[in-house]
């Protein structure tokens, strides 16, 4: 069924962005559909301690992806102005430029990694046993090539991004998020270890940076020129890149201080029970950045191509920040609603009773970025008006707040007479507090003052909008309570009661013209040909 629709999407001649938009929703279900499936048996596989130790190194060799210095934002915002003025021997030298950047930082995640390897030992030997520092070694040193190879085909990734072709890059995600759990499945039958899935990542990776290179090369026509390198560009691309990159470091701070934290403090079940909360929030990230995502290129141009200052409102840029973040706040809202009133049961039934605590380890890291998922059109807007630096620094500030929070909580909550679960949900408690404090009291300030746009005509909006949801979320509540669902046949009725009560009242009391021909148009060229066919019959 996906293939064949893949198929008709690469045939049709349809708007970029259209295409991308509808093949990152496919994605986007693929994935969570494939997560949830796949997950359980992974951790059934695997057991509590490998999947744990697996979340510990990803937390811990995560932080070598900083030092991509935050480049990419840079190279679309570059590319552009080549563009635009039609310089191709400028792309052509921008595209050396960041081939050789991105093979300088290549070297320096071999010798950063090197040293984390080497330093495992202080840092986990309280907590991990031998057979487990001698396989996140192994782990470590597999992430350590994976992040090279990523880095050095980075410019060809930012280049087909630049060119807006997001049906290529949906598709190639779709057949690899099909492909590999099979495999990772079959191979944790026979090799029920962390440094399997690892392995396997590994080669999937390999193969996904050589299609997206021979696609480049010969159906863009990618060039690369290391001639007359312009210091003036490197200047400019690490000027601009410099808070980026802060954002990078707040980002990791942010999403990953919780994990290794609670390894430290202890151990591998409590980085399990955290993990399992975390996979439902990844899940929630894909449901905002599908439709944010594809716009990045389309706001530079419009930006590159305006005579309105920075901090004046842009009518065409405000439009497009009102009507992404609408409709990520219905589609985002929805998931909240559903996963508070049945996520308990669901997570006990899916994944076991001892992973309890991962609940509500998921529900306060799905309230934590909600507010800034449904306006993340911002911040591509602040990257495209070089207007990031501010936020950075704030975001940055509140990081470290965050891991002033986070350590004494975690280590109080996770050790006798606590269990670990309840350190994993002071950790995302800490977390909470922290990004509402700084991306969203901070930013709708900056946003409103500084950036040109119009939160408070956002807001107007959005307030309209919640009556569609009360509905759904007092029958949601309702249920949970006096009808607990012990079954998976009763989760997937109560699922589809408060799916289809959330889309009528959403559809009644919510939804503008706009939205509802979003929510109509497929029902309605579904029927129509339908019959049409009965009619040619």
């Amino acid at each position: 069924f996906v293939l064949y629709y893949l198929g008709k999407v690469y045939y049709m001649k349809i708007n970029q962005r259209k295409s991308g938009t509808i093949l990152s929703y496919i994605q986007m279900i693929e994935s969570t559909l494939i997560g949830l499936a796949y997950t359980p048996v992974m951790l059934r596989l695997m057991g509590q301690s490998e999947y744990g130790l697996n979340g510990t190194a990803s937390g811990l060799t995560s932080f070598l992806s900083l030092l991509s210095f935050g480049l990419s934002g840079a190279y679309i915002k570059h590319v552009m102005a080549y563009r635009v003025s039609g310089d191709k021997e400028g792309e052509n030298r921008l595209n050396g430029i960041f081939t050789v950047l991105y093979s300088f930082f290549s070297m320096l995640v071999v010798i950063a990694g090197t040293i984390l390897i080497f330093a495992s030992d202080n840092i986990f030997g309280n907590s991990l046993n031998e057979h487990e520092l001698h396989e996140i070694k192994w782990i470590m040193f597999l992430t350590i090539i994976n992040y090279v190879i990523t880095f050095i085909f980075n410019p060809v990734m930012m280049f087909i991004q630049s060119h807006e072709k997001f049906w290529f890059f949906r598709i190639v995600a779709i057949l690899i998020n099909l492909v590999n759990p099979v495999v990772n499945i079959v191979a944790l039958t026979f090799f029920p270890y962390s440094i399997t899935v690892s392995i396997s990542t590994l080669l999937f990776q390999i193969i996904t940076v050589i299609v997206y290179f021979i696609y480049a090369y010969f159906k863009l026509n990618m060039r690369f020129s290391f001639r007359h390198l312009e210091f003036s560009v490197f200047k400019s691309v690490f000027l601009f890149s410099a808070f980026l990159f802060l954002n990078e470091i707040t980002n990791l701070i942010t999403n990953n201080t919780d994990r290794i934290v609670l390894s430290v403090a202890s151990g591998t079940i409590a980085v399990a029970i955290y993990s399992v909360g975390t996979s439902f929030t990844s899940f929630f990230g894909s449901f905002s950045t599908s439709i944010s995502g594809v716009f990045a290129p389309s706001i530079n141009r419009i930006i590159a191509q305006s005579k309105v200052d920075n901090t004046d409102p842009d009518p065409e840029l405000n439009k497009l920040f009102l009507k992404v973040g609408r409709l990520q706040f219905i589609v985002l809202t929805l998931a909240v609603i559903g996963f508070s009133s049945i996520g308990y049961p669901f997570i006990v039934l899916w994944a076991g009773e001892e992973y309890s605590y991962s609940y509500w380890i998921a529900l306060l890291l799905m309230l934590t970025p909600y507010i800034p998922f449904i306006q993340n059109t911002g911040l591509e807007i602040q990257r495209a008006k070089n207007m990031h630096k501010t936020r950075s620094i704030v975001y940055f500030i509140v990081a470290l707040f965050n891991i002033a929070l986070t350590i004494p909580a975690a280590y109080h909550f996770s050790r006798p007479p606590f269990t670990p679960g309840l350190g994993g949900i002071a950790a995302a408690f800490a977390t909470f507090i922290s990004v509402i404090l700084g991306q969203v009291v901070f930013m709708n300030v900056f946003y409103q003052k500084k950036v040109g746009v119009d939160v408070i005509n956002f807001w107007k909006n959005i307030l309209r909008m919640i009556p569609g949801m009360l509905i759904p979320l007092a029958v949601g509540l309702l249920m949970s309570h006096f009808v607990y669902p012990d079954s998976w046949i009763k989760i997937i009725i109560e699922g589809i009661i408060i799916v289809v009560v959330y889309s009528v009242s959403v559809y009644l009391f919510s939804m503008n013209r706009y939205e509802r021909d979003l929510f109509t148009s497929p029902i309605k060229n579904f029927f129509r040909k339908i019959f049409k066919s009965k009619k040619v019959k």
